[in-house]
Protein backbone atom coordinates (compact mmCIF):
# COMPACT_ATOMS: atom_id res chain seq x y z
CA UNK A 1 0.00 0.00 0.00
CA UNK A 2 1.06 3.67 -0.93
CA UNK A 3 2.76 5.41 2.69
CA UNK A 4 -0.35 7.61 2.95
CA UNK A 5 -2.56 4.61 3.23
CA UNK A 6 -4.66 4.61 6.77
CA UNK A 7 -6.67 1.67 8.09
CA UNK A 8 -9.49 2.38 10.01
CA UNK A 9 -12.05 0.25 12.10
CA UNK A 10 -15.50 0.07 12.73
CA UNK A 11 -18.60 -1.86 14.35
CA UNK A 12 -19.26 -4.87 12.24
CA UNK A 13 -21.81 -3.88 9.77
CA UNK A 14 -20.89 -0.24 9.14
CA UNK A 15 -17.68 -0.43 7.96
CA UNK A 16 -19.05 0.43 4.10
CA UNK A 17 -20.13 3.85 6.09
CA UNK A 18 -17.27 4.47 7.36
CA UNK A 19 -15.73 4.40 3.71
CA UNK A 20 -18.28 6.50 2.65
CA UNK A 21 -16.80 9.29 4.87
CA UNK A 22 -13.36 8.83 4.38
CA UNK A 23 -11.40 10.16 0.88
CA UNK A 24 -11.12 7.00 -1.38
CA UNK A 25 -12.58 5.14 1.50
CA UNK A 26 -12.87 0.93 0.67
CA UNK A 27 -14.29 -1.75 2.64
CA UNK A 28 -11.27 -3.94 3.02
CA UNK A 29 -12.81 -6.74 5.51
CA UNK A 30 -16.02 -6.67 7.99
CA UNK A 31 -15.11 -3.91 10.16
CA UNK A 32 -12.08 -2.51 8.15
CA UNK A 33 -11.84 -0.02 6.08
CA UNK A 34 -8.74 1.78 3.99
CA UNK A 35 -8.21 5.26 2.71
CA UNK A 36 -5.96 7.88 1.95
CA UNK A 37 -4.83 10.54 4.63
CA UNK A 38 -7.28 12.35 5.77
CA UNK A 39 -6.99 16.66 5.49
CA UNK A 40 -5.32 18.16 8.31
CA UNK A 41 -7.63 19.02 10.79
CA UNK A 42 -10.34 16.49 9.50
CA UNK A 43 -13.02 15.87 12.21
CA UNK A 44 -12.83 12.09 12.69
CA UNK A 45 -15.06 9.92 10.94
CA UNK A 46 -18.32 9.64 12.76
CA UNK A 47 -17.94 5.33 12.40
CA UNK A 48 -14.02 5.43 12.99
CA UNK A 49 -13.28 3.86 16.26
CA UNK A 50 -9.85 3.81 15.34
CA UNK A 51 -7.27 4.79 12.62
CA UNK A 52 -3.58 5.61 11.79
CA UNK A 53 -1.52 5.50 8.97
CA UNK A 54 -0.12 2.38 7.29
CA UNK A 55 3.65 2.54 8.21
CA UNK A 56 4.24 -1.31 7.50
CA UNK A 57 2.12 -4.74 6.22
CA UNK A 58 3.93 -7.49 7.96
CA UNK A 59 3.33 -11.58 8.75
CA UNK A 60 1.79 -11.53 12.17
CA UNK A 61 4.74 -13.18 13.88
CA UNK A 62 6.91 -11.63 17.10
CA UNK A 63 10.01 -11.14 15.34
CA UNK A 64 8.45 -9.28 12.12
CA UNK A 65 6.07 -7.14 14.41
CA UNK A 66 9.07 -6.28 17.06
CA UNK A 67 11.25 -4.98 14.48
CA UNK A 68 8.23 -3.07 12.73
CA UNK A 69 7.71 -1.52 16.46
CA UNK A 70 11.13 -0.98 16.73
CA UNK A 71 11.03 1.34 13.79
CA UNK A 72 8.44 3.49 15.15
CA UNK A 73 9.70 3.71 18.74
CA UNK A 74 10.80 7.35 19.12
CA UNK A 75 14.36 7.98 20.25
CA UNK A 76 15.27 7.85 23.82
CA UNK A 77 13.82 9.32 26.22
CA UNK A 78 10.22 9.28 25.04
CA UNK A 79 7.61 6.86 26.46
CA UNK A 80 5.10 5.56 23.47
CA UNK A 81 1.95 2.90 24.01
CA UNK A 82 1.88 -0.06 22.25
CA UNK A 83 -1.71 -1.71 21.23
CA UNK A 84 -2.00 -5.05 19.33
CA UNK A 85 -5.78 -5.17 18.58
CA UNK A 86 -8.23 -7.38 16.21
CA UNK A 87 -11.22 -5.77 14.29
CA UNK A 88 -14.35 -5.87 15.78
CA UNK A 89 -15.87 -8.92 13.99
CA UNK A 90 -16.64 -12.64 14.04
CA UNK A 91 -13.97 -13.93 12.45
CA UNK A 92 -11.48 -11.87 13.71
CA UNK A 93 -12.45 -11.70 17.23
CA UNK A 94 -11.65 -15.81 17.02
CA UNK A 95 -7.65 -14.26 16.88
CA UNK A 96 -8.24 -12.43 20.08
CA UNK A 97 -5.92 -14.83 22.12
CA UNK A 98 -3.62 -15.08 19.13
CA UNK A 99 -3.56 -10.48 20.19
CA UNK A 100 -2.68 -11.05 23.33
CA UNK A 101 -0.01 -13.62 22.76
CA UNK A 102 1.93 -11.20 20.65
CA UNK A 103 1.12 -8.58 23.01
CA UNK A 104 3.64 -10.25 25.33
CA UNK A 105 5.97 -11.82 22.71
CA UNK A 106 6.45 -8.00 21.18
CA UNK A 107 6.82 -6.36 24.77
CA UNK A 108 9.63 -8.64 25.03
CA UNK A 109 11.37 -8.42 22.14
CA UNK A 110 11.63 -4.45 22.27
CA UNK A 111 14.79 -2.45 23.24
CA UNK A 112 13.29 0.10 24.52
CA UNK A 113 10.11 -1.45 26.74
CA UNK A 114 11.67 0.24 29.67
CA UNK A 115 9.90 3.31 28.09
CA UNK A 116 6.76 1.28 27.16
CA UNK A 117 3.66 2.26 29.00
CA UNK A 118 0.00 2.25 28.67
CA UNK A 119 -2.06 4.88 26.51
CA UNK A 120 -3.61 6.29 29.29
CA UNK A 121 -0.16 7.26 30.99
CA UNK A 122 1.28 8.99 27.74
CA UNK A 123 1.83 12.49 29.69
CA UNK A 124 3.31 13.98 26.42
CA UNK A 125 0.41 14.58 23.74
CA UNK A 126 3.38 13.73 21.10
CA UNK A 127 4.18 10.43 22.60
CA UNK A 128 2.87 7.79 19.83
CA UNK A 129 0.84 5.25 20.38
CA UNK A 130 2.45 2.39 18.07
CA UNK A 131 -0.23 -0.07 16.77
CA UNK A 132 -0.93 -3.43 15.35
CA UNK A 133 -3.93 -4.41 13.72
CA UNK A 134 -4.40 -8.58 13.75
CA UNK A 135 -6.17 -8.54 10.38
CA UNK A 136 -6.14 -12.04 9.80
CA UNK A 137 -3.49 -15.36 10.11
CA UNK A 138 -1.57 -14.20 7.48
CA UNK A 139 -1.96 -10.07 8.11
CA UNK A 140 -0.74 -7.13 10.22
CA UNK A 141 -0.63 -3.90 9.82
CA UNK A 142 1.59 -1.26 12.14
CA UNK A 143 1.72 2.11 12.43
CA UNK A 144 1.56 5.12 14.63
CA UNK A 145 -0.10 8.66 15.84
CA UNK A 146 1.12 11.09 18.75
CA UNK A 147 -1.91 10.47 21.43
CA UNK A 148 -2.94 13.70 20.96
CA UNK A 149 -4.23 12.86 16.98
CA UNK A 150 -5.37 9.24 17.63
CA UNK A 151 -8.93 8.70 17.68
CA UNK A 152 -8.88 6.77 20.64
CA UNK A 153 -6.55 5.32 23.62
CA UNK A 154 -8.25 1.98 23.53
CA UNK A 155 -6.96 -0.60 21.72
CA UNK A 156 -8.95 -0.68 18.54
CA UNK A 157 -11.54 2.29 20.02
CA UNK A 158 -13.28 -0.60 22.25
CA UNK A 159 -13.59 1.20 25.30
CA UNK A 160 -14.82 -1.28 27.83
CA UNK A 161 -16.15 0.81 30.55
CA UNK A 162 -16.20 -0.46 34.14
CA UNK A 163 -19.64 0.37 35.62
CA UNK A 164 -20.02 -0.60 39.57
CA UNK A 165 -22.37 -3.08 40.36
CA UNK A 166 -26.04 -1.39 41.03
CA UNK A 167 -26.47 0.36 37.63
CA UNK A 168 -30.09 -0.26 36.24
CA UNK A 169 -29.15 -0.81 32.79
CA UNK A 170 -26.54 -1.32 30.33
CA UNK A 171 -27.29 2.01 29.46
CA UNK A 172 -25.25 3.46 32.24
CA UNK A 173 -22.13 2.06 30.05
CA UNK A 174 -23.12 4.11 27.43
CA UNK A 175 -22.98 6.94 28.99
CA UNK A 176 -20.61 6.51 30.83
CA UNK A 177 -18.52 6.32 27.52
CA UNK A 178 -20.11 8.92 25.75
CA UNK A 179 -18.35 11.20 28.97
CA UNK A 180 -15.17 9.65 29.23
CA UNK A 181 -14.83 10.86 24.98
CA UNK A 182 -16.07 14.36 25.46
CA UNK A 183 -13.39 14.51 28.49
CA UNK A 184 -15.77 16.44 30.86
CA UNK A 185 -19.41 15.95 32.26
CA UNK A 186 -21.33 17.47 35.05
CA UNK A 187 -20.16 18.46 38.07
CA UNK A 188 -21.85 19.19 41.39
CA UNK A 189 -24.87 20.83 41.46
CA UNK A 190 -25.27 21.05 37.87
CA UNK A 191 -28.86 20.33 37.00
CA UNK A 192 -29.23 18.00 33.83
CA UNK A 193 -32.78 16.95 32.35
CA UNK A 194 -32.65 13.44 30.84
CA UNK A 195 -35.40 12.75 28.54
CA UNK A 196 -36.28 9.22 28.29
CA UNK A 197 -34.70 8.42 31.25
CA UNK A 198 -36.85 5.08 32.56
CA UNK A 199 -35.33 2.56 34.21
CA UNK A 200 -32.34 5.19 35.17
CA UNK A 201 -29.59 4.13 33.49
CA UNK A 202 -28.06 7.55 32.56
CA UNK A 203 -29.32 9.42 35.51
CA UNK A 204 -27.97 6.56 37.82
CA UNK A 205 -24.24 7.94 36.55
CA UNK A 206 -25.61 11.76 36.35
CA UNK A 207 -26.38 11.20 40.75
CA UNK A 208 -23.09 9.87 40.96
CA UNK A 209 -21.63 12.93 39.63
CA UNK A 210 -23.40 14.65 42.21
CA UNK A 211 -25.68 16.13 39.73
CA UNK A 212 -29.74 17.38 40.37
CA UNK A 213 -31.63 15.40 37.37
CA UNK A 214 -34.96 16.32 36.26
CA UNK A 215 -36.16 12.52 34.81
CA UNK A 216 -38.58 12.70 32.08
CA UNK A 217 -40.36 9.08 30.88
CA UNK A 218 -44.03 8.40 31.76
CA UNK A 219 -42.47 4.98 32.56
CA UNK A 220 -41.01 4.16 36.15
CA UNK A 221 -37.29 4.81 37.45
CA UNK A 222 -35.59 2.22 38.96
CA UNK A 223 -37.05 2.82 43.24
CA UNK A 224 -33.73 3.81 44.65
CA UNK A 225 -33.25 6.46 42.16
CA UNK A 226 -36.15 7.47 42.14
CA UNK A 227 -36.04 8.06 45.75
CA UNK A 228 -33.27 10.20 45.63
CA UNK A 229 -33.85 13.23 46.72
CA UNK A 230 -31.44 14.97 43.79
CA UNK A 231 -33.68 13.41 41.25
CA UNK A 232 -37.32 14.60 40.32
CA UNK A 233 -39.06 12.24 38.22
CA UNK A 234 -42.04 13.64 35.72
CA UNK A 235 -44.01 11.28 33.84
CA UNK A 236 -44.34 13.65 30.95
CA UNK A 237 -43.89 13.35 27.24
CA UNK A 238 -40.04 14.50 26.45
CA UNK A 239 -41.30 15.82 23.02
CA UNK A 240 -43.81 18.16 24.87
CA UNK A 241 -41.73 19.14 28.41
CA UNK A 242 -40.41 22.24 28.84
CA UNK A 243 -38.54 23.46 31.60
CA UNK A 244 -39.14 25.80 33.97
CA UNK A 245 -36.10 27.55 33.32
CA UNK A 246 -32.40 26.56 31.95
CA UNK A 247 -30.53 24.02 32.88
CA UNK A 248 -27.07 23.37 32.78
CA UNK A 249 -27.07 19.78 30.70
CA UNK A 250 -29.31 18.00 28.27
CA UNK A 251 -28.89 14.06 28.14
CA UNK A 252 -31.57 12.00 25.70
CA UNK A 253 -31.50 8.63 25.13
CA UNK A 254 -35.21 7.54 23.05
CA UNK A 255 -36.36 4.57 21.08
CA UNK A 256 -37.55 7.19 18.43
CA UNK A 257 -37.28 8.47 14.67
CA UNK A 258 -33.97 9.54 14.24
CA UNK A 259 -35.18 13.36 12.58
CA UNK A 260 -37.92 13.92 14.92
CA UNK A 261 -35.23 13.38 18.19
CA UNK A 262 -33.00 15.99 15.61
CA UNK A 263 -35.82 18.92 15.56
CA UNK A 264 -36.60 18.27 19.31
CA UNK A 265 -32.68 18.85 20.34
CA UNK A 266 -32.74 21.76 17.54
CA UNK A 267 -35.97 23.51 19.90
CA UNK A 268 -33.85 23.40 22.70
CA UNK A 269 -30.84 25.11 21.36
CA UNK A 270 -33.21 27.65 20.00
CA UNK A 271 -34.92 28.43 23.46
CA UNK A 272 -31.74 28.17 25.11
CA UNK A 273 -32.57 25.62 26.98
CA UNK A 274 -29.47 24.22 28.05
CA UNK A 275 -25.98 24.39 27.99
CA UNK A 276 -24.45 21.48 26.66
CA UNK A 277 -25.73 18.60 25.06
CA UNK A 278 -24.83 14.76 25.14
CA UNK A 279 -27.91 12.23 23.27
CA UNK A 280 -27.96 8.89 21.37
CA UNK A 281 -29.50 8.72 17.71
CA UNK A 282 -31.17 5.31 16.71
CA UNK A 283 -30.14 5.31 13.26
CA UNK A 284 -32.09 3.42 10.33
CA UNK A 285 -31.43 0.57 8.48
CA UNK A 286 -30.14 2.41 5.10
CA UNK A 287 -29.12 5.97 4.15
CA UNK A 288 -27.40 5.98 7.66
CA UNK A 289 -24.45 8.54 6.82
CA UNK A 290 -26.84 10.89 5.20
CA UNK A 291 -29.11 10.70 8.17
CA UNK A 292 -25.58 11.65 10.34
CA UNK A 293 -25.45 14.40 7.88
CA UNK A 294 -29.38 15.81 8.21
CA UNK A 295 -29.06 15.62 11.90
CA UNK A 296 -25.53 17.44 12.45
CA UNK A 297 -27.33 19.97 9.81
CA UNK A 298 -30.51 19.95 11.74
CA UNK A 299 -28.81 20.66 15.16
CA UNK A 300 -26.31 23.26 13.70
CA UNK A 301 -29.48 25.47 12.37
CA UNK A 302 -30.67 24.97 16.20
CA UNK A 303 -28.12 27.36 17.27
CA UNK A 304 -25.68 24.28 18.73
CA UNK A 305 -22.17 24.44 18.29
CA UNK A 306 -19.05 22.28 17.70
CA UNK A 307 -21.66 18.74 17.63
CA UNK A 308 -19.30 16.25 17.20
CA UNK A 309 -20.59 12.82 16.12
CA UNK A 310 -19.50 9.35 17.02
CA UNK A 311 -20.75 5.43 16.93
CA UNK A 312 -19.02 4.59 20.17
CA UNK A 313 -17.89 1.20 21.18
CA UNK A 314 -20.98 0.37 23.78
CA UNK A 315 -23.69 2.13 20.90
CA UNK A 316 -25.17 -0.78 18.89
CA UNK A 317 -27.75 0.44 15.72
CA UNK A 318 -26.77 4.42 17.04
CA UNK A 319 -24.54 7.22 17.29
CA UNK A 320 -23.26 9.59 20.40
CA UNK A 321 -23.62 13.63 20.15
CA UNK A 322 -22.06 16.36 22.07
CA UNK A 323 -22.93 19.86 21.34
CA UNK A 324 -22.55 23.07 23.16
CA UNK A 325 -24.14 26.78 23.19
Amino acid sequence: MAPTTWLWTSRAGFERDLADELPRGRVLAPALAASDAPRPGAEPPTFGRQGFPIAAEVKPTVEALAAAVTALVPPTPAAFALQIWVPDSDAANRLSARATELVEGVTANLGARERLVGAHELADPDDPIVQVCLADDARAYVGALPRSRTISTWPGGRARMKVPSGAPSRATSKIAEALSWIGYGPESGDVCVDLGAAPGGWTWLLLRRKARVIAVDRANLQPDIARDRKVMHLRDNAFTFRPDEPVDWLFCDMVWKPMEVARLLAEWGKRHWARYLVSNIKLPMKKRLATVGEVKRTLMLGGWRDVRMRQLYHDRDEITLHARR
